[in-house]
């Protein structure tokens, strides 16, 4: 890998930044909607719970971004958006909390292999790195197991 001069590497680092803070919106975003439509009272708290924990997340990295000089990613992805529109649908049909769980494990996956991305990345700078793995730990606080990760068993606090 060809070393970056300063600015390009700074470039690089609010890329990969931005990148995450639009897909952790989407799983914040996600993670509301699925509260939203769930019908077991106590998961939907967990999920609208998970949910502060994401946008809580954004606003750390949104913050990173701003101390390397750039503008923080305001929206998400297209790709989310699209998720959340079609398990909108979907579960409006089939009004199965079966079909949220799919969703929500579908999206997490995608979010844990971005982040995974975004912590391999060799051209980030050392500081940067440091912010993703604090975030990763908030992302997936149980390495290794997605079944933990993906479905919230209990009300234990969440990492971050």
């Amino acid at each position: 890998m060809a070393r970056l001069d300063i600015s390009q590497a700074r470039s690089h680092d609010i890329g990969v930044l931005s990148r995450l803070i639009d897909v952790t919106r989407d799983s914040a975003a996600g993670y509301r909607d699925a509260a939203r439509d769930r019908r077991d009272t106590a998961r939907a708290e967990r999920y609208a719970r998970r949910a502060d924990h994401r946008e809580h997340l954004v606003e750390r990295i949104k913050a990173a971004v701003q101390e390397l000089g750039g503008a923080p990613a305001e929206g998400g992805t297209l790709r989310g958006k699209a998720h959340r529109a079609f398990m909108d649908v979907k579960h409006a049909l089939l009004r199965d909390d079966d079909t949220l769980e799919g969703s929500i494990r579908n999206g997490e996956a995608w979010l844990v292999d971005t982040w995974e991305a975004a912590l391999n990345d060799p051209d980030l700078s050392e500081p940067v790195r440091e912010v993703i793995r604090s975030g990763f730990e908030v992302i997936d606080p149980h390495p290794g197991d997605r079944e933990e990760h993906l479905i919230p068993p209990n009300d234990q606090p969440m990492a971050g």
